[in-house]
């Protein structure tokens, strides 16, 4: 059974098992990377990979991450003291260089950079190797830890790299426990229309939302949703005359706060009162019924992103027996972090 267990792990992630090196594995965007010794740095990109590495327990391995990492402190506080090597789009590499070196003349190939899969970005992992072209011997994966779908083959793959095999196995175990009780208690239940609203910077003519092969269409449908915007681009812009035509059931505000959800309502009640006011929106349904909601940015993307699923399925299908205040208690336990009591989400 180990070895049967063995060799799926390595056919599903794409990473060779053994402990000898140098190795191959293939990353998420489907590019073949060859890691010439057991990885004992690691320099982060994005927050996603940072709430993955500090899971499996490497945080002690981050040698240097993005401001965007360090501004999360009540969620990364090991992080604080860490080389910071640009923002979250953009990358100072002559400084990673500079860190891969250590003040030496050669670089030692013990370290990874852990980027985004993206082709056409410029914090892409394809961008990002370009530019650490430059430096011999620094391996750059891509690796998103942001939807759900492939989540926990990510992880497990990174934590074949790290050696924290245990770990991976240990929180895939419980993601797939809580995927399975969303998925199983939603089944049968008729999917009501979401309209998932993302930033609203460009007006009621180019609101953001989310469409066929984003992270957010993935979990919406998980949690028992029918996103009116599933067969569009991966992130739409789309008009509010549109929204009003499409007559969502429910509305689903993301929003961004710099700390771990709200103490109080009030700035979230602006926000659905924006949107409740807008022009036609007394004749769409969410609107009608009350089920218009703002929910907490960072519980949705990441390896936390089961939390998001969670709440979603309960705010899809009032009726469900799930409590995602509870699973949400668990994860932040496995982080080693306190749930913030009489926080809201």
């Amino acid at each position: 059974a180990l070895v049967v267990l063995a060799l799926c792990l390595s056919v599903c992630t794409g990473v060779a098992l053994s402990s000898e090196y140098p190795k191959t594995v293939t990353d998420s965007a489907g590019r073949e990377v060859t890691i010439q010794m057991p990885v004992e740095r690691i320099i982060i990109l994005n927050t996603d990979g940072a709430e993955a590495a500090r899971l499996l327990g490497a945080a002690d391995k981050v040698v240097g991450v993005t401001d965007s990492i360090t501004k999360k402190s009540y969620y990364f506080p090991e992080f604080q003291d860490r080389e910071v090597i640009g923002t979250w789009k953009e990358f100072d590499y002559e400084r990673i260089g500079e860190i891969a070196m250590e003040d030496s003349d050669t670089i030692v190939p013990n370290i990874i950079v852990i980027a985004y899969t993206y082709t056409d970005r410029p914090y892409g992992v394809f961008a990002v190797e370009e530019g650490l072209a430059p430096f011999e011997k620094i391996a750059a994966l891509g690796l998103d830890f942001y939807k759900q779908e492939t989540l926990k083959d990510e992880i497990t793959e990174l934590g074949a790299i790290l050696e924290r095999e245990e770990a991976a196995q240990d929180y895939c175990s419980w993601c797939e426990e809580k995927e399975e009780a969303v998925v199983n208690v939603v089944e049968g239940l008729e999917p009501p229309k979401v309209y998932i609203q993302g930033s609203d910077k460009g007006g009621l003519g180019a609101l953001s939302t989310y469409g066929e092969g984003s992270a957010l269409n993935d979990l919406c449908r998980m949690a028992g949703g029918d996103n009116i915007a599933k067969d569009l681009a991966e992130y739409p812009k789309v008009d509010w005359e549109w929204v009003i035509d499409q007559n969502p059931d429910v509305i689903v505000k993301i929003k961004s706060v710099k700390e771990l959800g709200w103490n109080d309502t009030s700035e979230l009640e602006e926000v659905i009162d924006e949107i409740t006011g807008r022009p036609g929106a007394e004749n769409i349904s969410a609107v009608k019924n009350d089920r218009v909601y703002v929910c907490y940015y960072g519980m949705h993307f990441g390896a936390d992103s089961v939390v998001g699923l969670t709440y979603w399925a309960r705010l899809f299908h009032p009726s469900v027996d799930l409590d995602p205040e509870e699973v949400y208690r668990e994860y932040l336990e496995r982080m080693g972090l306190e749930y913030p009591e009489g926080r809201i989400f």
